[in-house]
């Protein structure tokens, strides 16, 4: 057993992969309800070679449910219809950037959660991307090739 990432160790990596496959991922939680910050801590995981079981993923997911749909996803909801007939173009664009940096403050919390649960990690490295897809019911004809994509981009991190 190896103990859990830091906060900041994930948040960097992030803030890392994530402009490289933010189009793929956003494709990923429209069409699959995929929470990208949990996918962001499996490719985490699985560039450290570390893992976790098929019941500590469930268990995970459904932490982190439970705050997202709390105050994630009505926030970025929030922001998505941010567009006012009744605001200016500058304060649309305001209301806008004030509600993206809200989100961005809640994803990171979301990270934090998601380590605060994460329970103890073993070495047995496994595919944890498939194993979360399969948790979500994901199908896609392209999903396998656009893991493959996800996994390089990470592997290009180092």
């Amino acid at each position: 057993m190896v103990s859990r990432p830091s906060a900041e160790a994930l948040w960097q990596f992030s803030l890392a992969l994530y402009p490289k496959v933010q189009s793929l991922c956003l494709q990923w939680q429209d069409n699959f309800g995929v929470n990208i910050n949990l996918l962001l801590l499996l490719c985490y995981l699985e560039q450290q070679q570390l893992s976790l079981t098929h019941q500590q993923l469930l268990q995970l997911t459904a932490e982190l449910e439970q705050f997202s749909s709390q105050f994630t996803k009505p926030l970025r909801a929030l922001r998505r219809k941010s567009s006012s007939a009744s605001l200016s173009t500058s304060q649309q664009q305001q209301l806008k950037q004030s509600l993206l940096q809200a989100e961005l403050k809640l994803e990171q919390l979301e990270q934090q959660l998601l380590l605060k649960h994460c329970p103890s990690l073993t070495t047995n490295a496994k595919p944890l991307l498939e194993l979360y897809f399969s948790q979500i019911n994901a199908k896609s004809p392209a999903l396998a090739a656009q893991i493959i994509d996800l996994r390089q981009a990470c592997r290009q991190l180092n």
